[in-house]
């Protein structure tokens, strides 16, 4: 029985790992083929900039998500504590690259909306 939830939990987590690939690939074509079609649209490069900008951190985000979801799957059979001091590792730095990516989306979002206002000074992002 034990044998059938680590093989259970191999696949489930490679699936989870395979979908993050196609996520960030997709992402990536995604915003490789809004920047061409921005550009050759005549429209200004940094509206264009932070149109891909704000796309591709969210592919990145939803990314970070299922790699996240991979690691615990495979921490979860078995742990001992090699791996749950990596998985701790792991989740912490993705949580903050995850923290620092929907902040700047967000502000880069109230930048787009009100584009006549001044950009915030680095300790008013937050």
């Amino acid at each position: 029985m034990e044998q059938a939830l680590h093989l259970l939990a191999e696949r489930l987590s490679q699936t989870l790992q395979f979908i993050t690939m196609l996520l960030l690939a997709f992402g990536t074509a995604a915003a490789l083929w809004n920047l061409v079609r921005g550009l050759f649209a005549g429209r200004a490069a940094s509206a264009v900039t932070l149109e891909v900008w704000q796309g591709l951190s969210r592919w990145l985000l939803l990314g970070l998500e299922f790699m996240l979801a991979a690691d615990l799957i495979d921490t979860a059979v078995s742990p001992n504590w090699d791996d749950i001091g990596k998985l701790g590792a792991i989740a912490a730095i993705r949580t903050v690259l995850g923290f620092f990516l929907g902040r700047d989306i967000e502000l880069a979002r109230r930048i787009a909306q009100e584009p006549d206002a001044p950009a915030p000074k680095a300790n008013e992002a937050a």
